[in-house]
């Protein structure tokens, strides 16, 4: 399992046009159709470091890779090539940052966002979090309620990437638990097609946060390969899939 980050306010506009040209011209369309410059950029290096990720596992050429859209239209790769390589990806982006893991047979879901998002917390928490989460929440100063909001929140998005079901899956079916010496636990209503989940949260800078979800049948967790290497590891944990 590999996972890797890019910073992307540090990128050049060469960076930015070497990128660009690693797209396919179905990318190229859609990278177009972006109104801001900002996300033009994130998009392209996103989809640009997934291609070549996938190429330091497989063998093919970055820009010669062919996705296809799963069921709820999760991208992935074309039958034939998952068959060949048997790897499965996620990929995700936010103002200033984009991250993309790599793996091979399992369930794998990444979300990033940034943690000064403004948001109704109480309104949202209340609508999509389960009790114990929004419960938890009013319990914090505001300043912690916002970055925990927000820490919550990808974590959700990165399991429902993962199980491929997007916002299909109602966000209140499972939950989320830190404990006070910063470990996390996982409960979830609803059967999984793998028995145990490992959850990561990191914080790649001050002002984001990224969430990883894997899902295996193994007992024992999978080694997670993080570039760059400097991403201090928030959270780790390792839960098997309990009812709710």
């Amino acid at each position: 399992m590999h996972v890797t980050y890019c910073l992307t306010a540090e990128l050049s506009e060469d960076d930015i046009g070497v990128a660009k040209a690693q797209l396919s011209l179905d990318e190229q369309h859609r990278r177009e159709r972006f109104h801001f410059e900002r996300d033009r950029r994130e998009f392209t290096v996103a989809h640009a470091m997934l291609r070549q990720l996938l190429s330091t596992h497989g063998d093919t050429q970055p820009e010669q890779w062919i996705f296809t859209a799963g069921k709820n239209g999760k991208p992935q790769l074309t039958p034939q090539d998952a068959l060949r390589t048997h790897l499965v990806f996620n990929l995700s982006h936010t103002a200033g940052l984009v991250a993309c893991a790599v793996g091979r047979a399992v369930e794998l879901g990444i979300d990033v966002e940034r943690i000064d998002r403004n948001v109704d917390i109480t309104a949202l928490s209340e609508r999509f979090f389960s009790a114990h989460e929004a419960s938890a929440l009013r319990e914090l100063g505001r300043d912690d309620q916002s970055v925990r909001f927000i820490e919550i929140w990808t974590l959700k998005e990165a399991f429902v990437k993962a199980i491929g079901e997007g916002l299909s899956c109602p966000l209140d079916s499972f939950a989320f638990t830190f404990a006070r010496d910063g470990s996390l636990s996982f409960k979830c209503a609803r059967p999984t097609r793998s028995r145990f989940w490992s959850f990561a949260l990191l914080s790649p800078s001050p002002e984001h946060r990224m969430a990883l979800a894997i899902g295996t049948d193994a007992p024992t967790p999978p080694e997670v390969s993080l570039r760059p290497a400097s991403c201090p590891m928030r959270t780790v944990a390792r839960c098997p899939t309990t009812a709710m």
